[in-house]
């Protein structure tokens, strides 16, 4: 494995404490990287001090590529919810560290574990695929079966919505180069719409593959129902 990349996971969060902790908790537990190679960002929106410091507590011997714990807005926008810049400067470190992102927002756990280094390989070796998302499968999407190093995925189509989801997802940096950085001007939930207007807008570029032999539910399941950004 000596050929492995480094990997960035950035963790966006706000307020959600206990979620959080179970999300860096059991992702550390079940996620088979090597752990000398993988750093996180933590990029929280402003909670109060507590909040990073439980999220830092149960990250324990992890390396930590870096952290912030305020609202970072645009001039005007100081009292909306509109993270994207916070989360570009996540996104944005985590990228310096390394071509290869982990994103996790703070409400997935982890119940099963998951061998990273077959979709890091996919990212190293095929210069069409951009992300490798983990996400649940919806009814109605647009994918093609495709086969890769003896595994078979869903390619996302650029003709329904949702090929992007803000569910647990493998970035590579020709992906944000192509399509770009979330937006800076609306909340999270429109910011995952936008992301998934980038990309099925696009005529070409890197593509989205989800791996078949995942849960239905995804590699991380979704935990609770509060929105921080409502």
């Amino acid at each position: 494995m000596s050929d492995l990349p480094r990997l960035s996971i950035g963790l966006v969060t706000y307020k959600r404490t206990d979620e959080a902790v179970r999300t860096v908790l059991s992702t550390i537990k079940n996620l088979n990287y090597p752990r000398e190679l993988r750093s996180w960002y933590i990029a929280d929106d402003g909670s109060e001090s507590g909040h990073v410091d439980d999220v830092l507590t149960a990250l324990g011997d992890e390396n930590i590529l870096g952290m912030h714990n305020r609202r970072i807005r645009h001039e005007g926008q100081e009292n909306t919810h509109h993270a994207g810049l916070g989360w570009n400067k996540c996104l944005g470190i985590c990228h310096q560290n390394s071509d290869f992102v982990l994103w996790i927002e703070d409400d997935w756990v982890m119940e099963k574990p998951l061998d990273l280094v077959p979709y890091v390989k996919l990212l190293q070796e095929r210069e069409d695929v951009g992300i490798c998302s983990f996400r649940i499968l919806s009814v109605g999407a647009d994918v093609h079966t495709v086969g890769y190093d003896g595994q078979v995925y869903l390619r996302y189509e650029r003709t329904t919505q949702y090929a992007f989801s803000g569910n647990p997802y493998l970035r590579h940096a020709r992906y944000t180069n192509k399509y770009g950085w979330f937006a800076e001007d609306r909340n999270p939930g429109l910011m995952e719409l936008q992301q998934d207007d980038q990309y099925r807008l696009a005529v070409e570029g890197p593509t989205i593959w989800r791996p078949v032999n995942i849960s239905m539910w995804g590699a991380w399941s979704h935990i609770g129902s509060n929105k921080t950004w409502e």
